[in-house]
């Protein structure tokens, strides 16, 4: 049975599709006592359900944050990128919650009362928790840095702690993620496609690695990723992000579940242009598109290859794969950037993402292409920075990167030219926003490398092709390095309890 099955089966079980959060609200009506936990396939379904705590399709709305699009995303993301979101901003409580860290807490507490469980079984329950334990931290603490460490089941007059500091979570989280590496399976049986596996807790310490800069862990975690030989990159690249290969590549180490009549998504009216039922809540600005190298391997500003008035051609092949451009076809619509709005519904910036809408055949609005966690491509990548970072260039990182540049039909990397680690580290940066726009992780990476502050203070326009497209300004973004490489703590969160404060970057 596949796993989304399971995760609705619960809910008809319980009657409930998800634990009320304890440190925000008062704890579920409890279900869970000796009449539930009876039996493996019981407890299959709850930690089932804490799949639904996964990063999904919403998590586009983190380009728009970043210097790679504009948009009004979901929850007033926009206002992330001019810098006047607040504590009571939507967006700021999106990552925030303990509800499914307690959902998994009371799992692993009850999986010795569970009968006649095998060893295997139990570890494969307890690797899914401690998976989902760590990876809801590792969301919290890259965003609000301190936050309260949960490490068991709460009684309500227990759940109002203060904040406990990063690097205690941090250790907390991974040491989650060793217990999840060893007893999880490398894979699991077709029915059971989605789950977490040894490769999915590998590359999210990788991740987590990678993001607080302990480069030579990072290096090893993405290595044995890579040493398992389960996962390779697909040979189509735009056809990892389509409905119909799904689950159909190895390329894909975790994804979060969709399936028509079951549990879908309308990622197509957030990327889509008005005329075929969009509403542009993301659009590629002209700092990402002009990132994309020409196909000989130069950037546009050395590439002889490069026309100003037909910027399109001649491009890395990527592009086409990544972003709708005016006045091509798509979906049966031919694309008017001029034209093509509708109560303020405007191509901003005339240019669209085409990746995870591209078989968007008719005007549909329901769409369940799975959204993508950790790909292998993220994985060599991860790799290349981090190897770098730790001792300079060598061939594993070269080896790594064309890996990415050859399955896109790209020139393998110019080792004279990218030879130290600095001239490297910027070909990384910019192979890394290349092959993962529209994905989530822009806004993530300029965090970590501490370049927000310059790339987003800064005003944004439109495209422009002289005499076709017209310069538009769009918007004057801010960035406050004093106060903007955290997330405040939610005044939701903070309101419903004593001991949780405030950053003191928000106070002021």
């Amino acid at each position: 049975m596949k796993l989304l099955n399971k995760i609705f089966l619960l809910g008809a079980s319980l009657g409930l599709m998800s634990c009320s959060d304890f440190l925000e609200t008062p704890p579920l009506a409890n279900p869970s006592d000796a009449t539930f936990w009876t039996s493996y396939d019981r407890a299959e379904m709850w930690v089932s359900n804490a799949y639904k705590d996964l990063p999904g399709w919403q998590d586009y709305s983190f380009e728009p944050m970043s210097d790679n699009s504009a948009g009004p995303g979901r929850g007033n993301c926009n206002l992330v990128a001019n810098g006047t979101f607040e504590s009571t901003t939507n967006i700021v409580s999106y990552k925030w919650g303990y509800s499914y860290i307690r959902h998994c807490l009371e799992l692993l507490n009850r999986l010795d009362d569970i009968p006649n469980l095998s060893v295997e079984q139990k570890n494969e329950l307890a690797g899914q928790a401690h998976f989902i334990i760590a990876l809801r931290y590792y969301e919290m603490v890259t965003l609000y840095r301190d936050v309260p460490l949960v490490t068991s089941v709460l009684a309500m007059e227990d759940s109002d702690i203060p904040k406990s500091p990063k690097a205690d979570v941090l250790k907390y989280l991974l040491e989650q993620l060793e217990l999840a590496i060893n007893e999880l399976p490398v894979s699991w049986s077709a029915s059971e496609t989605g789950r977490a596996t040894k490769g999915a807790a590998l590359a999210l310490k990788a991740r987590v690695m990678l993001y607080n800069e302990r480069w030579a862990e990072a290096a090893e975690a993405a290595k044995a990723v890579m040493d398992l030989n389960v996962y390779e990159l697909h040979p189509n690249y735009m056809e990892v992000f389509m409905t119909d290969f799904n689950n159909q590549t190895k390329e894909v180490i975790l994804a979060r579940q969709y399936a028509e009549n079951l549990e879908t998504h309308t990622m197509c009216f957030a990327h889509g242009f008005y005329t075929i039922g969009g509403s542009s809540q993301s659009m590629p600005l002209p700092d990402l598109v002009n990132s994309y190298e020409c196909s000989d391997g130069l950037p546009i500003t050395e590439s002889p290859l490069f026309d100003a008035q037909n910027p399109w051609e001649n491009r890395d092949p990527r592009f086409k794969m990544n972003f709708i451009v005016p006045f091509e076809t798509f979906a049966g619509v031919t694309y008017d950037p001029i034209n093509n709005q509708h109560d303020g519904l405007a191509a901003k910036t005339y240019i669209y993402f085409r990746k995870y809408i591209a078989d968007m055949y008719t005007q549909q609005r329901s769409m369940w292409v799975n959204w993508i966690i950790f790909r292998y491509a993220d994985v060599l990548l991860m790799y290349a920075e981090a190897k770098n970072e730790a001792s300079g260039p060598d061939a594993s990182v070269y080896d790594a990167l064309d890996q990415i540049r050859k399955r896109a039909g790209m020139p393998e990397v110019d080792r004279n030219k990218y030879n130290t680690k600095e001239t490297l580290r910027a070909f990384i940066r910019n192979e890394r926003r290349v092959e993962l726009a529209g994905e989530g992780l822009r806004y993530f990476d300029i965090l970590r490398w501490k370049t927000a502050e310059s790339v987003l203070n800064k005003e944004i326009v439109s495209y422009e092709i002289p005499g076709v497209l017209p310069l538009k300004t769009i918007e004057t973004r801010v960035f406050n390095p004093a106060k903007h490489y955290v997330w405040p703590i939610p005044q939701s969160a903070i309101d419903k309890a004593k001991n949780l404060l405030q950053h003191d970057e928000w106070l002021k």
